[in-house]
């Protein structure tokens, strides 16, 4: 059984090529450098020594100078098997030393068996053919030289390479914890501003109940339930766009309308008239702290025209325009063509009226100017509603 020592400075590579080796027949040593391999090898000489080329204590170049100027070692087969002397000089160092074989890293087991049982083979029909020439000493030792010079330029400039890359990693990873740090930040505010919204909101939700109980009697439970669950739900509304939405500081105003409207019409949609929506909506963003009022406002406006304007008829037709003015303005219109609201004193004390003009006002700063010539219209001037950029 031939015996091959293994010296390399890596477990996991020793342990491989082991493996290999025994399972195809061979008797196996291991050395970690070429000091440690110099030893094992005067107490059992092997046949065979594959080694790697760049190791501490001693490096490749010296053990095989060591191993073929050695009486009882020279007649050893000698294998490099290297992943760092890649230089064409460094191979040539190797075999003016005697060197059988210098391999690259890595070769397919296939291959290695291979190459070592052709070695085996050249070494059996060469026994007893005379002395391989050996470079002169000094030779050999300039050679080795400038063997580590060049292997140590190429190391310095992998760790420039090295220190650049981990430079870069460095300044990548300070942005990204500068923006984590920011996020962490614009979350905490949000979270704090999530908190002051829905305590504002419970706020408006309550007094609206307040308004509405001072009306009961002119109204019927069932209807005074209806009323109050569509003001409830263009609030939520609000959050549930937000929470789909990417952008938590604004909503787009024709989503918005859109989807309060659809809602509106399927509640209150009848089969005795057809209603149609003409919806003329510019996709401006809404800041949020104006969003639940205007959709108060809309509901108000827009149930009482689904619930009254159309009477009796079996069509109608309900129109919004919305157009921003100014840089942050917003001109809104709500008309129908319906019976029209026939202003007194009594239509102007409504809850929905008290309502749209409170909210306009006092939440919004805007004003209202409203048409019953021919059917019913809103018209509302928002001056800073919009999102500012």
């Amino acid at each position: 059984m031939k015996k091959v020592l293994l010296v390399d400075d890596r477990e996991e590579n020793l342990y491989l090529l082991s493996t290999l080796l025994k399972g195809n027949g061979y008797e196996v040593a291991s050395a970690m450098n070429g000091a440690e391999a110099l030893v094992q090898a005067h107490k059992s000489p092997p046949d065979m020594i594959v080694a790697d080329v760049l190791m501490p204590v001693m490096d490749g170049f010296e053990l095989c100078h060591k191993v073929k100027t050695d009486k009882e070692l020279k007649d050893s087969a000698f294998i490099f098997y290297t992943a760092s002397y890649l230089d064409k000089r460094d191979e040539e160092l190797a075999l003016s030393l005697g060197v059988d074989r210098y391999l690259l890293k890595p070769q397919e087991p296939d291959i290695l068996l291979k190459v070592l049982g052709e070695v085996f083979d050249e070494r059996d029909s060469k026994a007893g053919a005379g002395v391989i020439p050996f470079p002169e000493e000094r030779d050999y030792l300039k050679d080795h030289n400038e063997s580590l010079v060049r292997m140590l330029e190429k190391k310095i400039e992998q760790l420039n390479h090295t220190q650049q890359g981990l430079k870069k990693e460095i300044q990548t990873r300070k942005v990204a914890e500068e923006k984590l740090k920011t996020s962490l930040l614009e979350k905490e505010a949000l979270l704090k501003e999530v908190y002051h919204r829905t305590k504002n909101n419970m706020q408006v939700i309550v007094g609206l109940f307040d308004l509405q109980a001072r009306k009961l009697g002119l109204q019927s439970p069932e209807t005074v339930f209806r009323e109050m669950s569509d003001r409830i739900y263009s609030m939520s509304m609000v959050h549930d766009l937000l929470y789909r939405s990417k952008n938590l500081y604004e909503i787009k105003l024709d989503q918005y309308l859109s989807s309060l409207t659809d809602r509106l019409l399927a509640l209150y949609n009848s089969n005795e008239t057809e209603v149609e929506l003409d919806l003329q909506i510019e996709p401006v963003p809404i800041n949020i702290q104006f969003a639940v009022p205007l959709g108060l406002v809309i509901t108000e406006v827009l149930s009482n025209a689904l619930k009254y304007a159309f009477k009796d008829r079996a069509v109608g037709l309900i129109s919004i325009v919305a157009k921003q003015t100014g840089e942050n303005g917003l001109h809104l219109v709500l008309r129908d063509n319906g019976i029209g609201l026939r202003l007194n004193t009594t239509n102007q004390n409504t809850l929905g009226m008290h309502i749209i003009q409170t909210v306009v006002k006092n939440q919004l700063s805007g004003t209202i100017e409203i048409d019953d010539s021919n059917g019913l219209s809103y018209s509302f001037s928002l001056p800073d509603i919009l999102l500012k950029d």
